[in-house]
């Protein structure tokens, strides 16, 4: 995970038809909130949610283009066409919850369906095979449960891609696997499923990266034309995959402040 942004201007179609969602979704609480407090199953009412809006092609094109075209968690490279369901919301739109398995809260962020500063380009295992509705705070009684709180007062524990702190300073590598240095690293590893097994594109791409590092140092010093080439093909590589731009950059970073090149 690598800190992302700015993120720029917001699309036109947000701040228009998004806003006009939003300020309708908050006229409708303010209506009824009891009733969008317990799920539909429980007799309560759900609000609508537009896909066509925060999913619009000129959200997913700005997201990818501040993204590079990744996850903005596991720096995987999102396959298109972008299916709808990799425009995540940071903070879940319909319900909430600090952890699997806990109870739902809801209305979720309703007011935030549609913000610009809430929206994300996510694979589908870091959205739905892992994070969910889940958004976890330092105190879950400081939750803004309607439009009418501020969510300046949370303490998010999951790291914001755009936010403040550079996510480097609270999520570590031992090789290709990622832990958290703080609670907060330490709860988006756990929330994302960062450290799982599954990442094997990370693991494939380490292991590249290896090779190329015991290149670079068991030619270090030929001077002959052929172990310049190899080293000096070497060293792209890895040049490359540092870049933002490159699939989990963060990783090989790590990497190679533990391991330096000579």
């Amino acid at each position: 995970m690598i800190k992302i942004g700015p993120k720029g201007a917001a699309p036109d179609i947000l701040t228009s038809r998004g806003a006009a969602l939003a300020a309708a979704h908050c006229a409708a609480y303010d209506l009824e909130p009891a009733a969008y407090q317990v799920s539909r199953k429980a007799g309560g009412k759900e609000f609508g949610f537009d896909d066509n809006v925060y999913a619009h092609s000129t959200v997913k094109g700005a997201l990818e283009r501040v993204q590079h075209g990744k996850c903005c968690y596991c720096e995987v490279f999102i396959p298109k066409p972008y299916a709808f369901g990799h425009v995540e919301h940071w903070r879940p739109k319909s319900w909430s919850q600090q952890a699997k398995g806990r109870p739902q809260i809801r209305p979720g962020y309703y007011w935030m369906a549609y913000d610009w500063d809430n929206l994300f380009l996510s694979c589908t295992f870091c959205n739905s095979s892992n994070k969910g509705n889940q958004f976890p705070l330092e105190a879950a009684n400081a939750r803004a449960r309607d439009h009418h709180h501020r969510v300046s007062v949370e303490r998010p524990l999951l790291l914001r891609p755009d936010g403040p702190d550079d996510p480097r300073d609270h999520i570590g590598f031992r090789r290709e696997t990622p832990f958290g240095r703080t609670p907060e690293g330490r709860k988006t590893v756990e929330v994302l499923g960062l450290d799982r097994i599954d990442h094997v594109k990370r693991q494939r791409k380490l292991a590249k990266l290896i090779v190329y590092h015991n290149k670079i140092v068991k030619h270090h010093g030929d001077r002959s034309p052929l172990a310049a080439e190899v080293v000096g093909e070497a060293r792209a590589a890895w040049a490359a995959a540092i870049q933002p731009d490159a699939p989990f950059s963060a990783m090989a970073l790590a990497y190679l402040e533990a391991h330096p090149l000579p």
